[in-house]
């Protein structure tokens, strides 16, 4: 049996035979009469025949390429949230993945077009209320901009905190747009439902978010659910290597510019913020929200460790941010964030907040806080920020 017989007729059986055919268009004894011209000619056609031959084959068999930690082939399909009536896409894949192979699947397989930006959200994973005006903003800006730039939206993806806010907001807009969650698929709760599914479907219920596991967001569009071995508390964490990679890749060989936004957190958002920061990307930070987000608004404002005070919810709840962020090691990543954003000319980093009268102080909504954002630091770097 030909191997055109195994993958079918049609396109997908000639795309089979033309690396085989191509490559001995390029040996030397074909090429060492021909013109330079048309020796270059045949290469590029050999690599774009390549490129092509390996889109045709993670559209068609995309998971199979994939596969779980200990080896066992990626668990993929459809998942069912009944309770809002939703479905999403999901894959369950290894966390040695290449952000290369995520990027053809998500693009080949699932159909998703290239983003023209990436709108990346961190911040707590514990459930919050912004102030009622910040959240109204919140609300609109967020859904203008993704919406006005083909976006992506890039989430942890679990039903809690900043992922569940992110989410809602931009569910509630009416307005369709990939949300992408990486989640630890180890601390994912009835993660045993989306086993062995295979291209099927899965039903999944709200359940509520311990130490150990949360439920997945019902708003988010797509699922990507990176297996490390490791479960409940252990396994925390252990997607956002890929995470990062995964937005570098799209940052740095595709040309798509990111913007990080920070909501709330904890001291490992910090992590998250600096490591942003060092690549140039525009980071913009709600700042009355509480947690890093104010953290680094008093930082950066108050020129040093002592300008770290008490932050009071909107429910009147006080947060000490010196006893939060101020050991050393969180201090040291303040201080890194703070001096890039020196570097940059102030241009790395904006502030959305709300005044001590609650009035807006942003000239502009989120959405052009968002992607002038991006704009001023391309601008700022002569247009070079982005390639």
């Amino acid at each position: 049996m030909r191997s055109t017989d195994r993958i079918g007729a049609g396109p997908y059986a000639r795309l089979a035979e033309t690396p085989r055919r191509k490559a001995g268009a390029l040996s030397y004894a074909n090429t060492k009469n021909l013109p330079e011209a048309e020796i270059h000619r045949r290469a590029a056609q050999l690599i774009q025949d390549r490129f092509v031959h390996a889109d045709a084959v993670m559209r068609c068999f995309g998971p199979a390429i994939l596969c779980r930690s200990g080896g066992d082939p990626s668990d993929f399909g459809d998942v069912n949230f009944p309770e809002l009536n939703t479905q999403s896409k999901f894959l369950v894949l290894a966390d040695t993945s290449t952000p290369q192979q995520v990027s053809r699947f998500v693009e080949k397989f699932w159909g998703l077009e290239k983003p023209e930006i990436i709108i990346s959200v961190t911040g707590s994973a514990l459930d919050f209320e912004l102030h009622p005006i910040l959240q109204r903003a919140f609300d609109k800006g967020l859904t203008a901009a993704a919406s006005a730039a083909n976006a992506w939206v890039i989430t942890g993806g679990t039903d809690t905190g900043v992922m569940k806010l992110v989410a809602s907001s931009l569910s509630s807009s009416g307005v369709s747009m990939p949300i992408l969650g990486f989640s630890p698929f180890g601390a994912i709760n009835e993660r045993e439902k989306l086993e062995r599914v295979y291209g099927g479907a899965s039903t999944m219920v709200s359940t509520k978010a311990t130490k150990d596991g949360a439920p997945l967001n019902a708003h988010h569009t797509h699922f990507l659910l990176v297996d490390s071995g490791k479960h409940g508390v252990k396994a925390w964490g252990t997607e956002i290597n890929l995470r990062v990679a995964f937005e570098s890749f799209y940052l740095e060989r595709k040309s798509v510019p990111m913007v990080l936004l920070v909501v709330q957190g904890g001291p490992g958002t910090l992590a998250t913020v600096l490591e942003t920061a060092k690549k140039g990307s525009p980071i913009v930070v709600v700042a009355d929200s509480g947690g890093a987000a104010t953290a680094i608004k008093q930082y950066i404002e108050g020129h040093g460790e002592g300008s770290l005070s008490n932050w009071t919810s909107p429910h009147g709840k006080v947060e000490d941010l010196a006893v939060k962020f101020g050991t050393e090691k969180p201090l040291g990543q303040l201080r890194e964030i703070r001096k890039c954003n020196e570097e940059s000319g102030g241009k790395l980093i904006t502030l959305f907040q709300v005044n001590n009268d609650g009035v807006l102080e942003a000239t502009e909504d989120m959405s052009n806080v968002l992607l002038q954002a991006i704009v001023r630091l391309w601008v700022a770097g002569g247009g070079d920020s982005t390639s």
